[in-house]
């Protein structure tokens, strides 16, 4: 491992250079102790701070393991059965299916198994602060396959999940996470939401590289739907978090969880995984209770990743080997991540031939910027030119609401329409008779949307394809 320190910085040097990352903090831990955290490049371009390893920032899904974790230790308590319907303990919990929403379990919704998909928009534009008012907008999210048939990442059902612990506890999730978790691993530098970081020192700012520079990048308030991503923290406070879960489910000697809870955590509860990519050396990737668990050259290798606006991380377990690494990064939907995982776990694994890692991503990268590409030139071409909307701008304008996906407030400004999406910033470029391309700079998302007109003429709704997914239906916003 002194081999592995040693090469450490150049390692990292030359990932952030290939990555256009501002900077990264990583901490790496071995047989029950701390090696190292440091920081790489800059937290603050502007004022030129470095990164440290205990700068904090968000690890985005990461936190997801703790939500299982504080349920783990409930049902260590009996005050939880993984596999009674969640309706046991909220009885009012609606879901578009019924027989889902009648049957769906604990270990259903942290597996991600519901036959509900992603749908990010809802969770970078729709977040409430009322919990369960949020969870009352998710009857309204449509399947795209049947209950348990199929691994379905979904923030909204670990959302649920977090309330859980809050019915169950009396405590509010970040009370229960902070007081059983954050507190007795020593965790003094994590806290939730981007708002907690005006109370400490040294933070990151988020950025996105545009090709020819970095920008700095909005933080995502998640709000309700934090117990799926919405800890901040640093590399040194997440190692102690590493260190735990290697163990057996004690802290300096006080048992916070039953090695039988944390280990069923690590083990395979659903076939698939979230991963668009594969590798030879990774012979198994499947899915846990809120962790990823792979078999990765014959070994098992636990993990799990974050990416929210600004930043990506990585936390990666070789229990075999007593190996956890920590890795977060300032930088939008980053690979860099990635590659530092693969690279370090070869050779922790003593991989005498280690594959090129960074060029192996950069091939998935490059993929999808082509896919993105293409899929713009194909609408491109789609266009029917020389069209006009089919009513006067005015008509267009006013409130649009949707009761799971909140409302659009669009008004005529210097010849267009140009609007809010709950708060948000919604640019529309006009394509070809009723129907826009709507820009969403704070994710730099574009969406083809189209107005529809009622049966007296009028425009009636706005029809907005927020889940990419096949088979799912476009968001119909009702004009008030």
């Amino acid at each position: 491992m002194e081999t592995l320190l040693h090469e450490l910085d150049g390692i990292l040097e030359e990932l952030l250079k290939q990555w256009n990352v501002a900077g990264m903090s990583v901490a790496l831990v071995k047989d029950g102790r701390l090696l190292d955290a440091r920081g790489y490049g800059k937290r603050d371009l502007e004022k030129d701070l470095p990164m440290t390893g205990s700068t904090m920032m968000p690890i985005g899904s990461i936190t997801k393991s703790f939500t299982a974790l504080a349920l783990g230790m409930l049902a260590d308590e009996g005050k939880l059965d993984w596999d009674k319907p969640v309706r046991t303990y909220i009885p009012w919990l609606k879901l578009m299916d019924p027989v889902t929403a009648e049957r769906v379990t604990v270990r259903d919704l942290l597996c991600h198994r519901t036959g509900i998909p992603r749908y990010d928009l809802q969770v970078a534009f729709c977040a409430l602060e009322d919990r369960k008012a949020q969870i009352e907008t998710f009857q309204y999210l449509q399947p795209s396959a049947d209950f348990r048939t199929v691994l379905q990442y979904s923030n909204q059902m670990v959302t649920i999940a977090g309330y859980l612990v809050e019915v169950l506890s009396g405590q509010s999730w970040e009370s229960f996470v902070k007081e059983r978790i954050f507190d007795k691993l020593g965790m003094e530098r994590t806290d939730f939401e981007m708002a907690s970081l005006a109370k400490y020192d040294d933070t990151s700012k988020g950025y996105v590289f545009t090709g020819t520079g970095q920008a700095e990048s909005g933080y995502m308030h998640l709000g309700a739907l934090a117990p799926a991503g919405g800890i901040v923290s640093c590399a040194s406070d997440m190692a102690r978090y590493a260190l735990f879960q290697l163990g057996d489910g004690t802290w300096e000697g006080t048992r916070l969880i039953s090695r039988e809870n944390l280990n069923m955590m690590h083990t395979r509860q659903m076939i698939g995984s979230p991963y668009f990519w594969s590798f030879e050396e990774l012979q198994s990737a499947d899915y846990g209770l809120c962790w990823f668990t792979d078999i990765y050259r014959g070994k098992k290798m636990v993990s799990h990743g974050g990416n929210t606006n600004g930043f990506s991380s990585q936390l990666t377990l070789l229990p075999e080997s007593g190996f956890g690494l920590v890795a977060l990064s300032n930088a939008t939907s980053s690979f860099s991540v990635n590659v530092l995982s693969n690279l370090l776990s070869d050779k922790v694994l003593g991989v005498r031939e280690i594959p090129d890692w960074n060029a192996r991503y950069q091939e998935i990268f490059t993929g999808m910027m082509n896919g993105a590409l293409e899929g713009m030139k194909q609408r491109a071409e789609a266009r029917i030119p020389d069209t006009s909307p089919s009513h006067p701008l005015s008509e267009y304008c006013g409130s649009f609401s949707n009761p799971g996906f909140g409302s659009f407030s669009i008004e005529e400004k210097d010849g267009a329409l140009t609007g809010k999406w709950n708060g948000f910033d919604a640019l529309f470029t006009h394509y070809h008779y009723d129907c826009y391309d709507m820009t969403l700079p704070f994710m730099n998302a574009v969406l083809p949307v189209r107005f529809e007109s009622g049966a007296d003429g009028h425009i009636h709704s706005l029809s907005v394809p927020v889940e990419p997914t096949p088979g799912i239906d476009p968001v119909v916003f009702i004009k008030n």
